[in-house]
């Protein structure tokens, strides 16, 4: 079997970062047979898919997420001293830039505080829709961000149902249709968005509106809030996080009530400012407590992430925004920075935009919003952030992925399969039966072995912080150290019996490869070009 589907079936997801500790899944003390146990063929099953997991997990190990993010910046948005157009610019700082509501036509974009980003999958563009609290603004631009143009304002829930937004904070969509919530109104609207996600002459560029819901209420409410602050589509329902309420209502998405989840003791301590989900329609409520609580979908479980370990003194988390190409990828919004993080560790941080690397004022940025979409191959994310330097805002595209690298020579080579090394119930333990299943297990990580060609590398920027920078070729006394060839103590002998000991010996020689693979497969960070030892991160 190819290695990339064992792995596939296996359920591993590449997510490997910059700084993590590897570790074994399972030590030896796991694999090998206790001295109160008696060798069987389920008992070897379950010490040789030990072995067989920490296998998949070297391999998997194989590949590191850069944190040098984004991956590229394609323009910057904003008006310059030499005109008055909103338009894309590259290789701008934030100093060559003027306040946008210099232009009339563009007034208040300075202060946006929300922002949704939709691909049009017909028309080769983007619309991004933005607010400053009392108007949704629809711009357009193209996959190449050549252009950038505004196409439409909506002031009103209806233009004839003749009440005005007074401050939209949040967006989120399901198939055609685009759901607002205004915080101030405590108010939920839903429109047709069909002239955006797709080819329609009719309502090109337009908002058409459906229904809305909401007017001040408490929680017992079904369909009125207090202080709502964010909300989310997951799967086929609408999660609106009442924070004033201590609650989160659930809709269906013809704003329907479903049910109302009381999170009072939740947020006694920790007022929810944003709420989220991911693919498997779990819910994420970020707290203003550096928390993030996370809840599966009807919100009998939830976990606890503390994000106070990668706070700034200077900063405050505002919005978690779900990559739409990669499901383990989400990002969290603070006013300094832009974390991008993995679903299955949340408690962890692949990296941090660097901004100052595109000509940001850096520490003076204060990033407003946050939104994504899919890039125009759905392999990466297209991100949109505004924010405001002084009293200039301006948007910055990125292009964004998980952007893995790996030290192999060739990714996808045969294996032999766990089911091909598993003992058959009926079979009689031999000694040649146990040493057939040895020798497939020994030649998977032979095969590995002879792939590794290289060593992840780091190096510290000016500011002490670490980050990826490359691979590099094995030395030869690392090529050594996993080198080794087949004796007879990888076997147990004809005429030996099958006693623990005896069996032990050939698993604590595979387990001691794996440790070596594990060893080779460490980051190296190099201090400084005058200083040529080597850290290693294992």
């Amino acid at each position: 079997m190819n290695i990339s589907q064992e792995v596939n079936t296996e359920g591993f997801i590449f997510d490997r970062y910059l700084g993590e500790t590897l570790e074994l899944p399972y030590s030896f003390n796991d694999i090998k047979i206790q001295a109160n146990e008696t060798v069987s063929a389920d008992l070897l099953n379950l010490k040789f898919n030990h072995l067989y997991d920490n296998f998949v997990y070297l391999y998997k190990n194989t590949l590191l997420a850069s944190n040098v993010i984004p991956v590229s910046s394609t323009a910057i948005a904003g008006i310059t001293a030499a005109s008055t157009n909103f338009t894309w610019y590259r290789g701008l700082s934030s100093r060559d830039f003027i306040s946008i509501s210099n232009n009339p036509s563009l007034g208040g974009l300075d202060s946006t505080s929300a922002t949704f980003l939709i691909k049009n999958k017909d028309f080769d563009r983007y619309s991004l829709l933005t607010s400053s609290g009392p108007s949704i603004n629809v711009f357009n631009f193209d996959y190449n961000a050549t252009y950038l143009t505004k196409a439409y304002v909506q002031t009103q829930i209806d233009q004839n149902y003749g009440v005005p937004f007074k401050n939209i904070c949040s967006f989120d969509r399901y198939e055609n249709f685009l759901f607002v919530l205004d915080c101030e109104l405590n108010r939920l609207v839903k429109y047709d968005i069909s002239g955006l996600t797709e080819l329609n002459t009719v309502t090109n560029n337009k908002l058409i509106y459906i229904d809305s819901i909401g007017n001040f209420g408490d929680f017992n409410s079904k369909t009125d809030f207090n202080n709502p602050e964010g909300l989310t589509v997951a799967g086929e329902y609408i999660y609106v996080l009442d924070s004033g309420n201590s609650c989160v209502k659930k809709y269906d998405t013809n704003l329907n009530w479903e049910f109302t989840y009381r999170l009072y003791k939740d947020f006694l301590s920790a007022y929810p400012i944003d709420i989220a989900s991911d693919k498997f329609n779990n819910l994420y409520v970020l707290t203003n407590s550096n928390k993030i609580f996370i809840y599966n979908n009807d919100f009998t479980t939830k976990k606890i992430v503390d994000l106070s370990t990668i706070k700034e003194s200077d900063e405050e988390f505002s919005r978690l925004i779900f990559s739409q190409t990669d499901s383990n990828v989400f990002y969290l919004q603070s006013t300094k920075n832009i974390y991008k993080k993995l679903v299955n560790k949340p408690y962890d941080t692949v990296g941090k935009y660097l901004l100052y690397l595109y000509k940001y004022d850096i520490p003076d940025e204060i990033i407003k919003s946050f939104s994504t979409a899919p890039s125009k191959d759905y392999k990466s994310d297209i991100n949109i952030m505004f924010s405001v330097s002084g009293n200039v805002g301006k948007f910055g595209n990125f292009y964004d992925n998980l952007n893995l690298f790996d030290v192999l020579a060739v990714r996808d080579f045969d294996v032999y399969s766990f089911d091909e090394i598993n003992f058959n119930p009926n079979e009689y333990l031999q000694n040649w039966v146990i040493n057939k299943n040895l020798s497939k297990l020994i030649i998977n990580h032979m095969r590995l072995r002879d792939q590794i060609i290289g060593k992840f590398i780091a190096s510290r920027d000016y500011l002490g912080n670490i980050f990826f920078k490359g691979t590099r070729y094995l030395l030869p006394d690392e090529l050594d150290s996993i080198y080794f060839e087949q004796d007879i103590t990888y076997y147990i002998g004809g005429n030996e019996i099958t006693t623990n000991s005896i069996v032990n010996r050939p698993l604590q020689k595979i387990y001691d490869i794996q440790v070596k693979l594990l060893k080779v497969l460490g980051a190296e960070i190099i201090r400084s070009p005058s200083n040529t030892n080597p850290i290693y991160l294992n």
